[in-house]
C-alpha cells in the first residue's frame, strides 16, 4: 500500500509541475500520509579560538568608529568593554540605531537653528536693518569708491 501511495505522490507532483492540470491540493492529498522530510542537523561552528570561544561565519571586527557606535547605542558601557568580534547582525542594528539617533539630533538642531534665526530677524527688524537696506548701502559705498577712483585717475591724467 505504501508503494502505491508514494507512486501516486510522485506521479501527482510530476504531472502538476509539468502540465499544470492537477491542482496543488490534489497533489497534496496524494502525498499527505507520506513521512515528513527530515530536518537538517545543526552545523558545528566554523572555527574556534584558543580560549574556547566560538567564532561563527557572521562575525565582524569593529574598528574604532564602530566601537564608539556600539558605546553610543548603549550596547557596552565603554570602548574598552567592546569585544574584538561582534556579530554582523548586532553591528547592523547598531548602525541603524545610530543613523536614527543622528537624524533625530540633526532635526532638533535644525529646528533650534530656525527658531534662533527667526528671533535674530525680528531683532534686526526692530533695529531697522533689512537686506534691501544693506544692499542699498553697499551699492552707495561701491559707487562712491568707484567715483573717487575715477576722479583720482582723471586728476593723474591732467597732471601729465
Amino acid at each position: 500500500m505504501h508503494y502505491l501511495r508514494s507512486f501516486a505522490c510522485r506521479f501527482a507532483r510530476t504531472t502538476a509541475s509539468s502540465t499544470g492540470r492537477l491542482s496543488r491540493s490534489a497533489a497534496r492529498s496524494f502525498c499527505s500520509q507520506i513521512e515528513p522530510k527530515p530536518t537538517p542537523k545543526p552545523t558545528a561552528p566554523a572555527s574556534t579560538t584558543g580560549n574556547g570561544s566560538t567564532i561563527s561565519a557572521h562575525t565582524h571586527a569593529p574598528n574604532a568608529l564602530e566601537k564608539r557606535m556600539l558605546v553610543f547605542a548603549k550596547r557596552y558601557k565603554s570602548i574598552e568593554e567592546v569585544p574584538n568580534f561582534v556579530s554582523q547582525e548586532k553591528m547592523e542594528r547598531v548602525r541603524n540605531q545610530v543613523r536614527i539617533k543622528v537624524a533625530n539630533y540633526m532635526m532638533i538642531a535644525t529646528a533650534i537653528g530656525c527658531i534662533i534665526m527667526v528671533i535674530s530677524g525680528k531683532k534686526a527688524q526692530e533695529r531697522g536693518e533689512s537686506v534691501s537696506q544693506m544692499n542699498l548701502d553697499w551699492h552707495k559705498e561701491y559707487n562712491e569708491k568707484a567715483r573717487a577712483e575715477y576722479e583720482a585717475s582723471l586728476a593723474a591724467a591732467a597732471k601729465k
